[in-house]
């Protein structure tokens, strides 16, 4: 992995993980204001954000001294 490449996983990790945290504080806000078929759509919506988060882990290659 070159330098660019590294950059740009970690770039796209912070992207996943502040997409998660903003699907978090929509989940509580709707389920503050009783929007629950907002809830379920928004609760698919964060499943598939953490899976791309997890992903961004697999990708990282380990490194080897």
């Amino acid at each position: 992995m070159d330098q660019a490449e590294g950059l740009r996983s970690i770039f796209q990790r912070q992207e996943c993980i502040q997409r998660v945290r903003g699907y978090h504080q929509q989940i509580r806000e709707a389920v503050a204001h009783g929007k629950t078929q907002k809830v379920s759509q928004l609760l698919s919506l964060l499943e598939t954000a953490q899976l791309q988060l997890e992903a961004t882990y697999e990708q990282t290659p380990r490194l080897v001294h």
